[in-house]
């Protein structure tokens, strides 16, 4: 349960300022995923649901998680042309600025990154979990 509460307060510390936070907002929160002890306590049936509803909530933030990449690398790549159009002497400051807003830009993708990382290593933990039980149905289990 821990574990989760650091999961959402690490992403939503992933907003930023900038033309960052104005153009693609927070990312967003991870799912709750039980705990492999959870799955292990539970029902068969209880415990095939716990495993299901987590692949499922995790795809919709995996999709949700690609509309928010997208929107940083489009906030980067205008970055990118906005300093390609600026005189470097006359511009120092603004260009400063732009780049700043790139690299936080950058720091959110990748902290989205090491976020889904994490959450997907949390589901492998829940589905080892389930697959070492005996009276489940092994099919959704890897080989």
């Amino acid at each position: 349960m821990f574990r989760r509460l650091i999961l959402a307060a690490a992403a939503l510390g992933l907003t930023a300022t900038g033309a960052l936070a104005q153009s693609c907002g927070s990312a967003p929160i991870a799912p709750a995923l039980p705990a492999a002890a959870d799955i292990a306590a539970k029902t068969a049936a209880a415990a095939d649901a716990a495993k299901h509803d987590a692949f499922v909530e995790i795809r919709n933030w995996q999709n949700d998680l690609k509309d928010y990449r997208a929107c940083l690398v489009n906030v980067s790549n205008q970055a990118k042309r906005q300093i390609s159009g600026l005189d470097a002497e006359k511009n120092k400051d603004k260009i400063a600025g732009i780049k700043a807003d790139a690299g936080r830009a950058n720091h959110a993708y990748d902290e989205s990154v090491d976020m889904e990382e994490r959450v997907v290593n949390e589901f492998h933990a829940v589905q080892a979990a389930y697959c070492a039980r005996k009276d489940v149905d092994k099919s959704s289990c890897p080989k």
